[in-house]
């Protein structure tokens, strides 16, 4: 069957012909057959390293995963959007009723500045500027912001990510390929040589359910497939192909009202923290992973559930306390510290240092994973050590009526006359307003 696609009607008009040229590119490079976007793409792929040019031709099903890695790596991909209907069931309940949560909020409350998810930046002589932990999800509840969050948002100058190259998928995808060391295993090894038949099993099925062969993916590290398919099947199934999580939605806000967006990393810098994590560490995080396939979508609902009620630091204890050898699926636990070192700490330093020339021309808005925001070495106890005075904002979470993810037209609506709360906020304190800390 020849390969259809935007371009065919376009080039053709409307003869169901195809360019030779725009065919050859997709059967090659790209497994959806969008003609115009491969012919688009050709010059970028052929710039990329022989090694890189390899594995797209052997695994053209990569630049799907690829997509699919933004979404939990470098924020979104393709609609992340999920409908109300696609929830698992948080671990919670269950963990109350086991007597569990007891020991959950115990760890928690260990960790500084563990409690909130949004903070607002003084120092004197500078406008206030503010700091949103995200969570690179498009759940609605996620989108909706909340009143204090959308007025502090809509009064700063300027918003500053973790990375813009997010916001330019080619330019994604050639940071993504351009150095293959960063995402496949040493040469000669493959996933065979780390997986026993059940896990290979349970791998093959995840796979089969994104249509993706093993073989595509066989030389790929563990933590690339990891992020790729940590992702629950209903979170992937949005159309549109518009980035859709909190992170990418308030850049597309800021610049529809021409206001700068600024990163704090490369993509390729956050490749190279994830590479440099020990295979030991990501093969046993991958295959934690595999183990709980049946329950991602209620790991998921869990972290949402926390992160709404501001509960921050509970987010992997609770995950360690719910799921067998949950603390190697969140790469937390004792004998995995290189993944809170590299990818959090060391990250954090990084973020701190060059978030100063923006904070210093005050009205700065800030929007970075959640758990970069506790703990002694997290961001709000790195800018108070910089002399910025951070105050905790309560940001309790927006009612969301319908399963359709938000819209800029909407942005940061607020609930109806007698709407609750979406969300309950577990065992945990009530929020404190005003909690400052230097």
């Amino acid at each position: 069957m020849p390969i259809r696609g935007p371009g065919a009607a376009a080039d053709g008009a409307g003869s169901g012909k195809q360019r030779p040229g725009a065919l050859k590119v997709c059967r090659r490079f790209w497994p959806c057959g969008r003609c115009r976007r491969c012919v688009r793409t050709r010059p970028l792929i052929l710039s990329f390293p022989a090694p890189a040019r390899r594995l797209l031709r052997s695994a053209p099903a990569l630049l799907a995963l690829v997509a699919m890695t933004a979404a939990t790596l470098l924020a979104p991909s393709p609609s992340l959007a999920a409908a109300a209907g696609c929830r698992g069931e948080s671990f919670l309940p269950e963990l109350r009723a086991a007597g569990k949560m007891e020991a959950v909020t115990a760890a928690a409350a260990k960790v500084v500045n563990g409690e909130g998810r949004f903070y607002r930046i003084d120092k004197e002589g500078l406008e206030p500027s503010y700091l949103l932990g995200t969570m690179h999800l498009g759940d609605p509840r996620i989108l909706r912001l909340p009143a204090p969050v959308e007025t502090a948002f809509e009064e700063s100058d300027r918003l500053v990510i973790e990375t813009t190259d997010i916001l330019d998928q080619m330019k994604l995808a050639g940071a993504i390929f351009a150095d293959p060391s960063l995402t496949t295993l040493p040469d000669g090894q493959t996933l065979d040589d780390y997986l026993d038949p059940a896990e290979k099993a349970a791998l093959e099925r995840m796979l089969s359910a994104k249509g993706v062969p093993l073989q595509a993916v066989e030389r790929l590290q563990p933590w690339f497939l990891s992020s790729g398919f940590m992702l629950p099947a209903c979170l992937t199934q949005a159309e549109g192909g518009v980035p859709v999580v909190l992170d990418t939605r308030l850049a597309v806000l800021a610049r529809e009202d021409e206001k700068p967006v600024e990163g704090l990393e490369t993509a390729i810098e956050q490749l190279k923290t994830m590479a440099a994590i020990p295979i030991k560490e990501q093969m046993d995080g991958f295959v934690a992973m595999l183990s709980a396939e049946d329950k991602l979508e209620d790991v998921f609902e869990t972290m949402i559930e926390l992160y709404l009620g501001e509960h921050v630091s509970s987010i992997i204890p609770a995950i360690e306390a719910a799921v067998p050898e949950g603390g190697m699926m969140v790469g937390a636990g004792e004998g995995y510290n290189s993944f809170e070192e590299k990818v959090i700490t060391d990250r954090n330093l990084r973020m701190a240092e060059r978030l100063g020339p923006y904070l210093s021309q005050g009205s700065t808005f800030v929007a970075v994973g959640a758990l970069h925001l506790p703990g002694e070495k997290g961001l709000v106890a790195l800018l108070r050590e910089r002399g910025y005075r951070l105050t905790r904002v309560p940001a309790p979470p927006v009612a969301v009526k319908s399963a359709a993810p938000a819209t800029p037209a909407d942005k940061g609506s607020q609930p109806a006359d007698g709407e609750s709360d979406a969300t309950a906020a577990g065992d945990h304190p009530e929020t404190q307003a005003g909690d400052t800390k230097k």
